[in-house]
């Protein structure tokens, strides 16, 4: 069942996509796929994956639901809650 899922994007990634999106997910999707679904719908994103990566390797990013790190192969229910972090600090 359709439902609506909050993103909420840390930096410097909140340069990009804004403090916070939502999304109506249709059903369930493989958390990997949802981040490649966001590069490719908002090229902007591509410069926060790692060189070496852009052929559709999420490594860049740190997905969060609670308190719970997701792997790429984690499934993300329809109205899921997500705090989408860059992996990578340059400092």
């Amino acid at each position: 069942m359709p439902a609506t899922s909050r993103i909420r994007w840390y930096p410097p990634l909140d340069s990009v996509k804004g403090r916070e999106t939502e999304l109506v997910l249709e059903a369930p999707i493989l958390m990997g796929e949802l981040l490649k679904r966001f590069c490719r719908e908002d090229a902007a994103l591509q410069r926060f994956i790692p060189a070496g990566m852009e052929n559709g390797d999420v490594a860049g990013f740190m997905v969060l639901q609670g308190e719970t790190l997701l792997r790429p192969t984690d499934t993300v229910e329809p109205g899921a809650n997500l705090d989408i972090l860059s992996a990578i600090d340059g400092g």
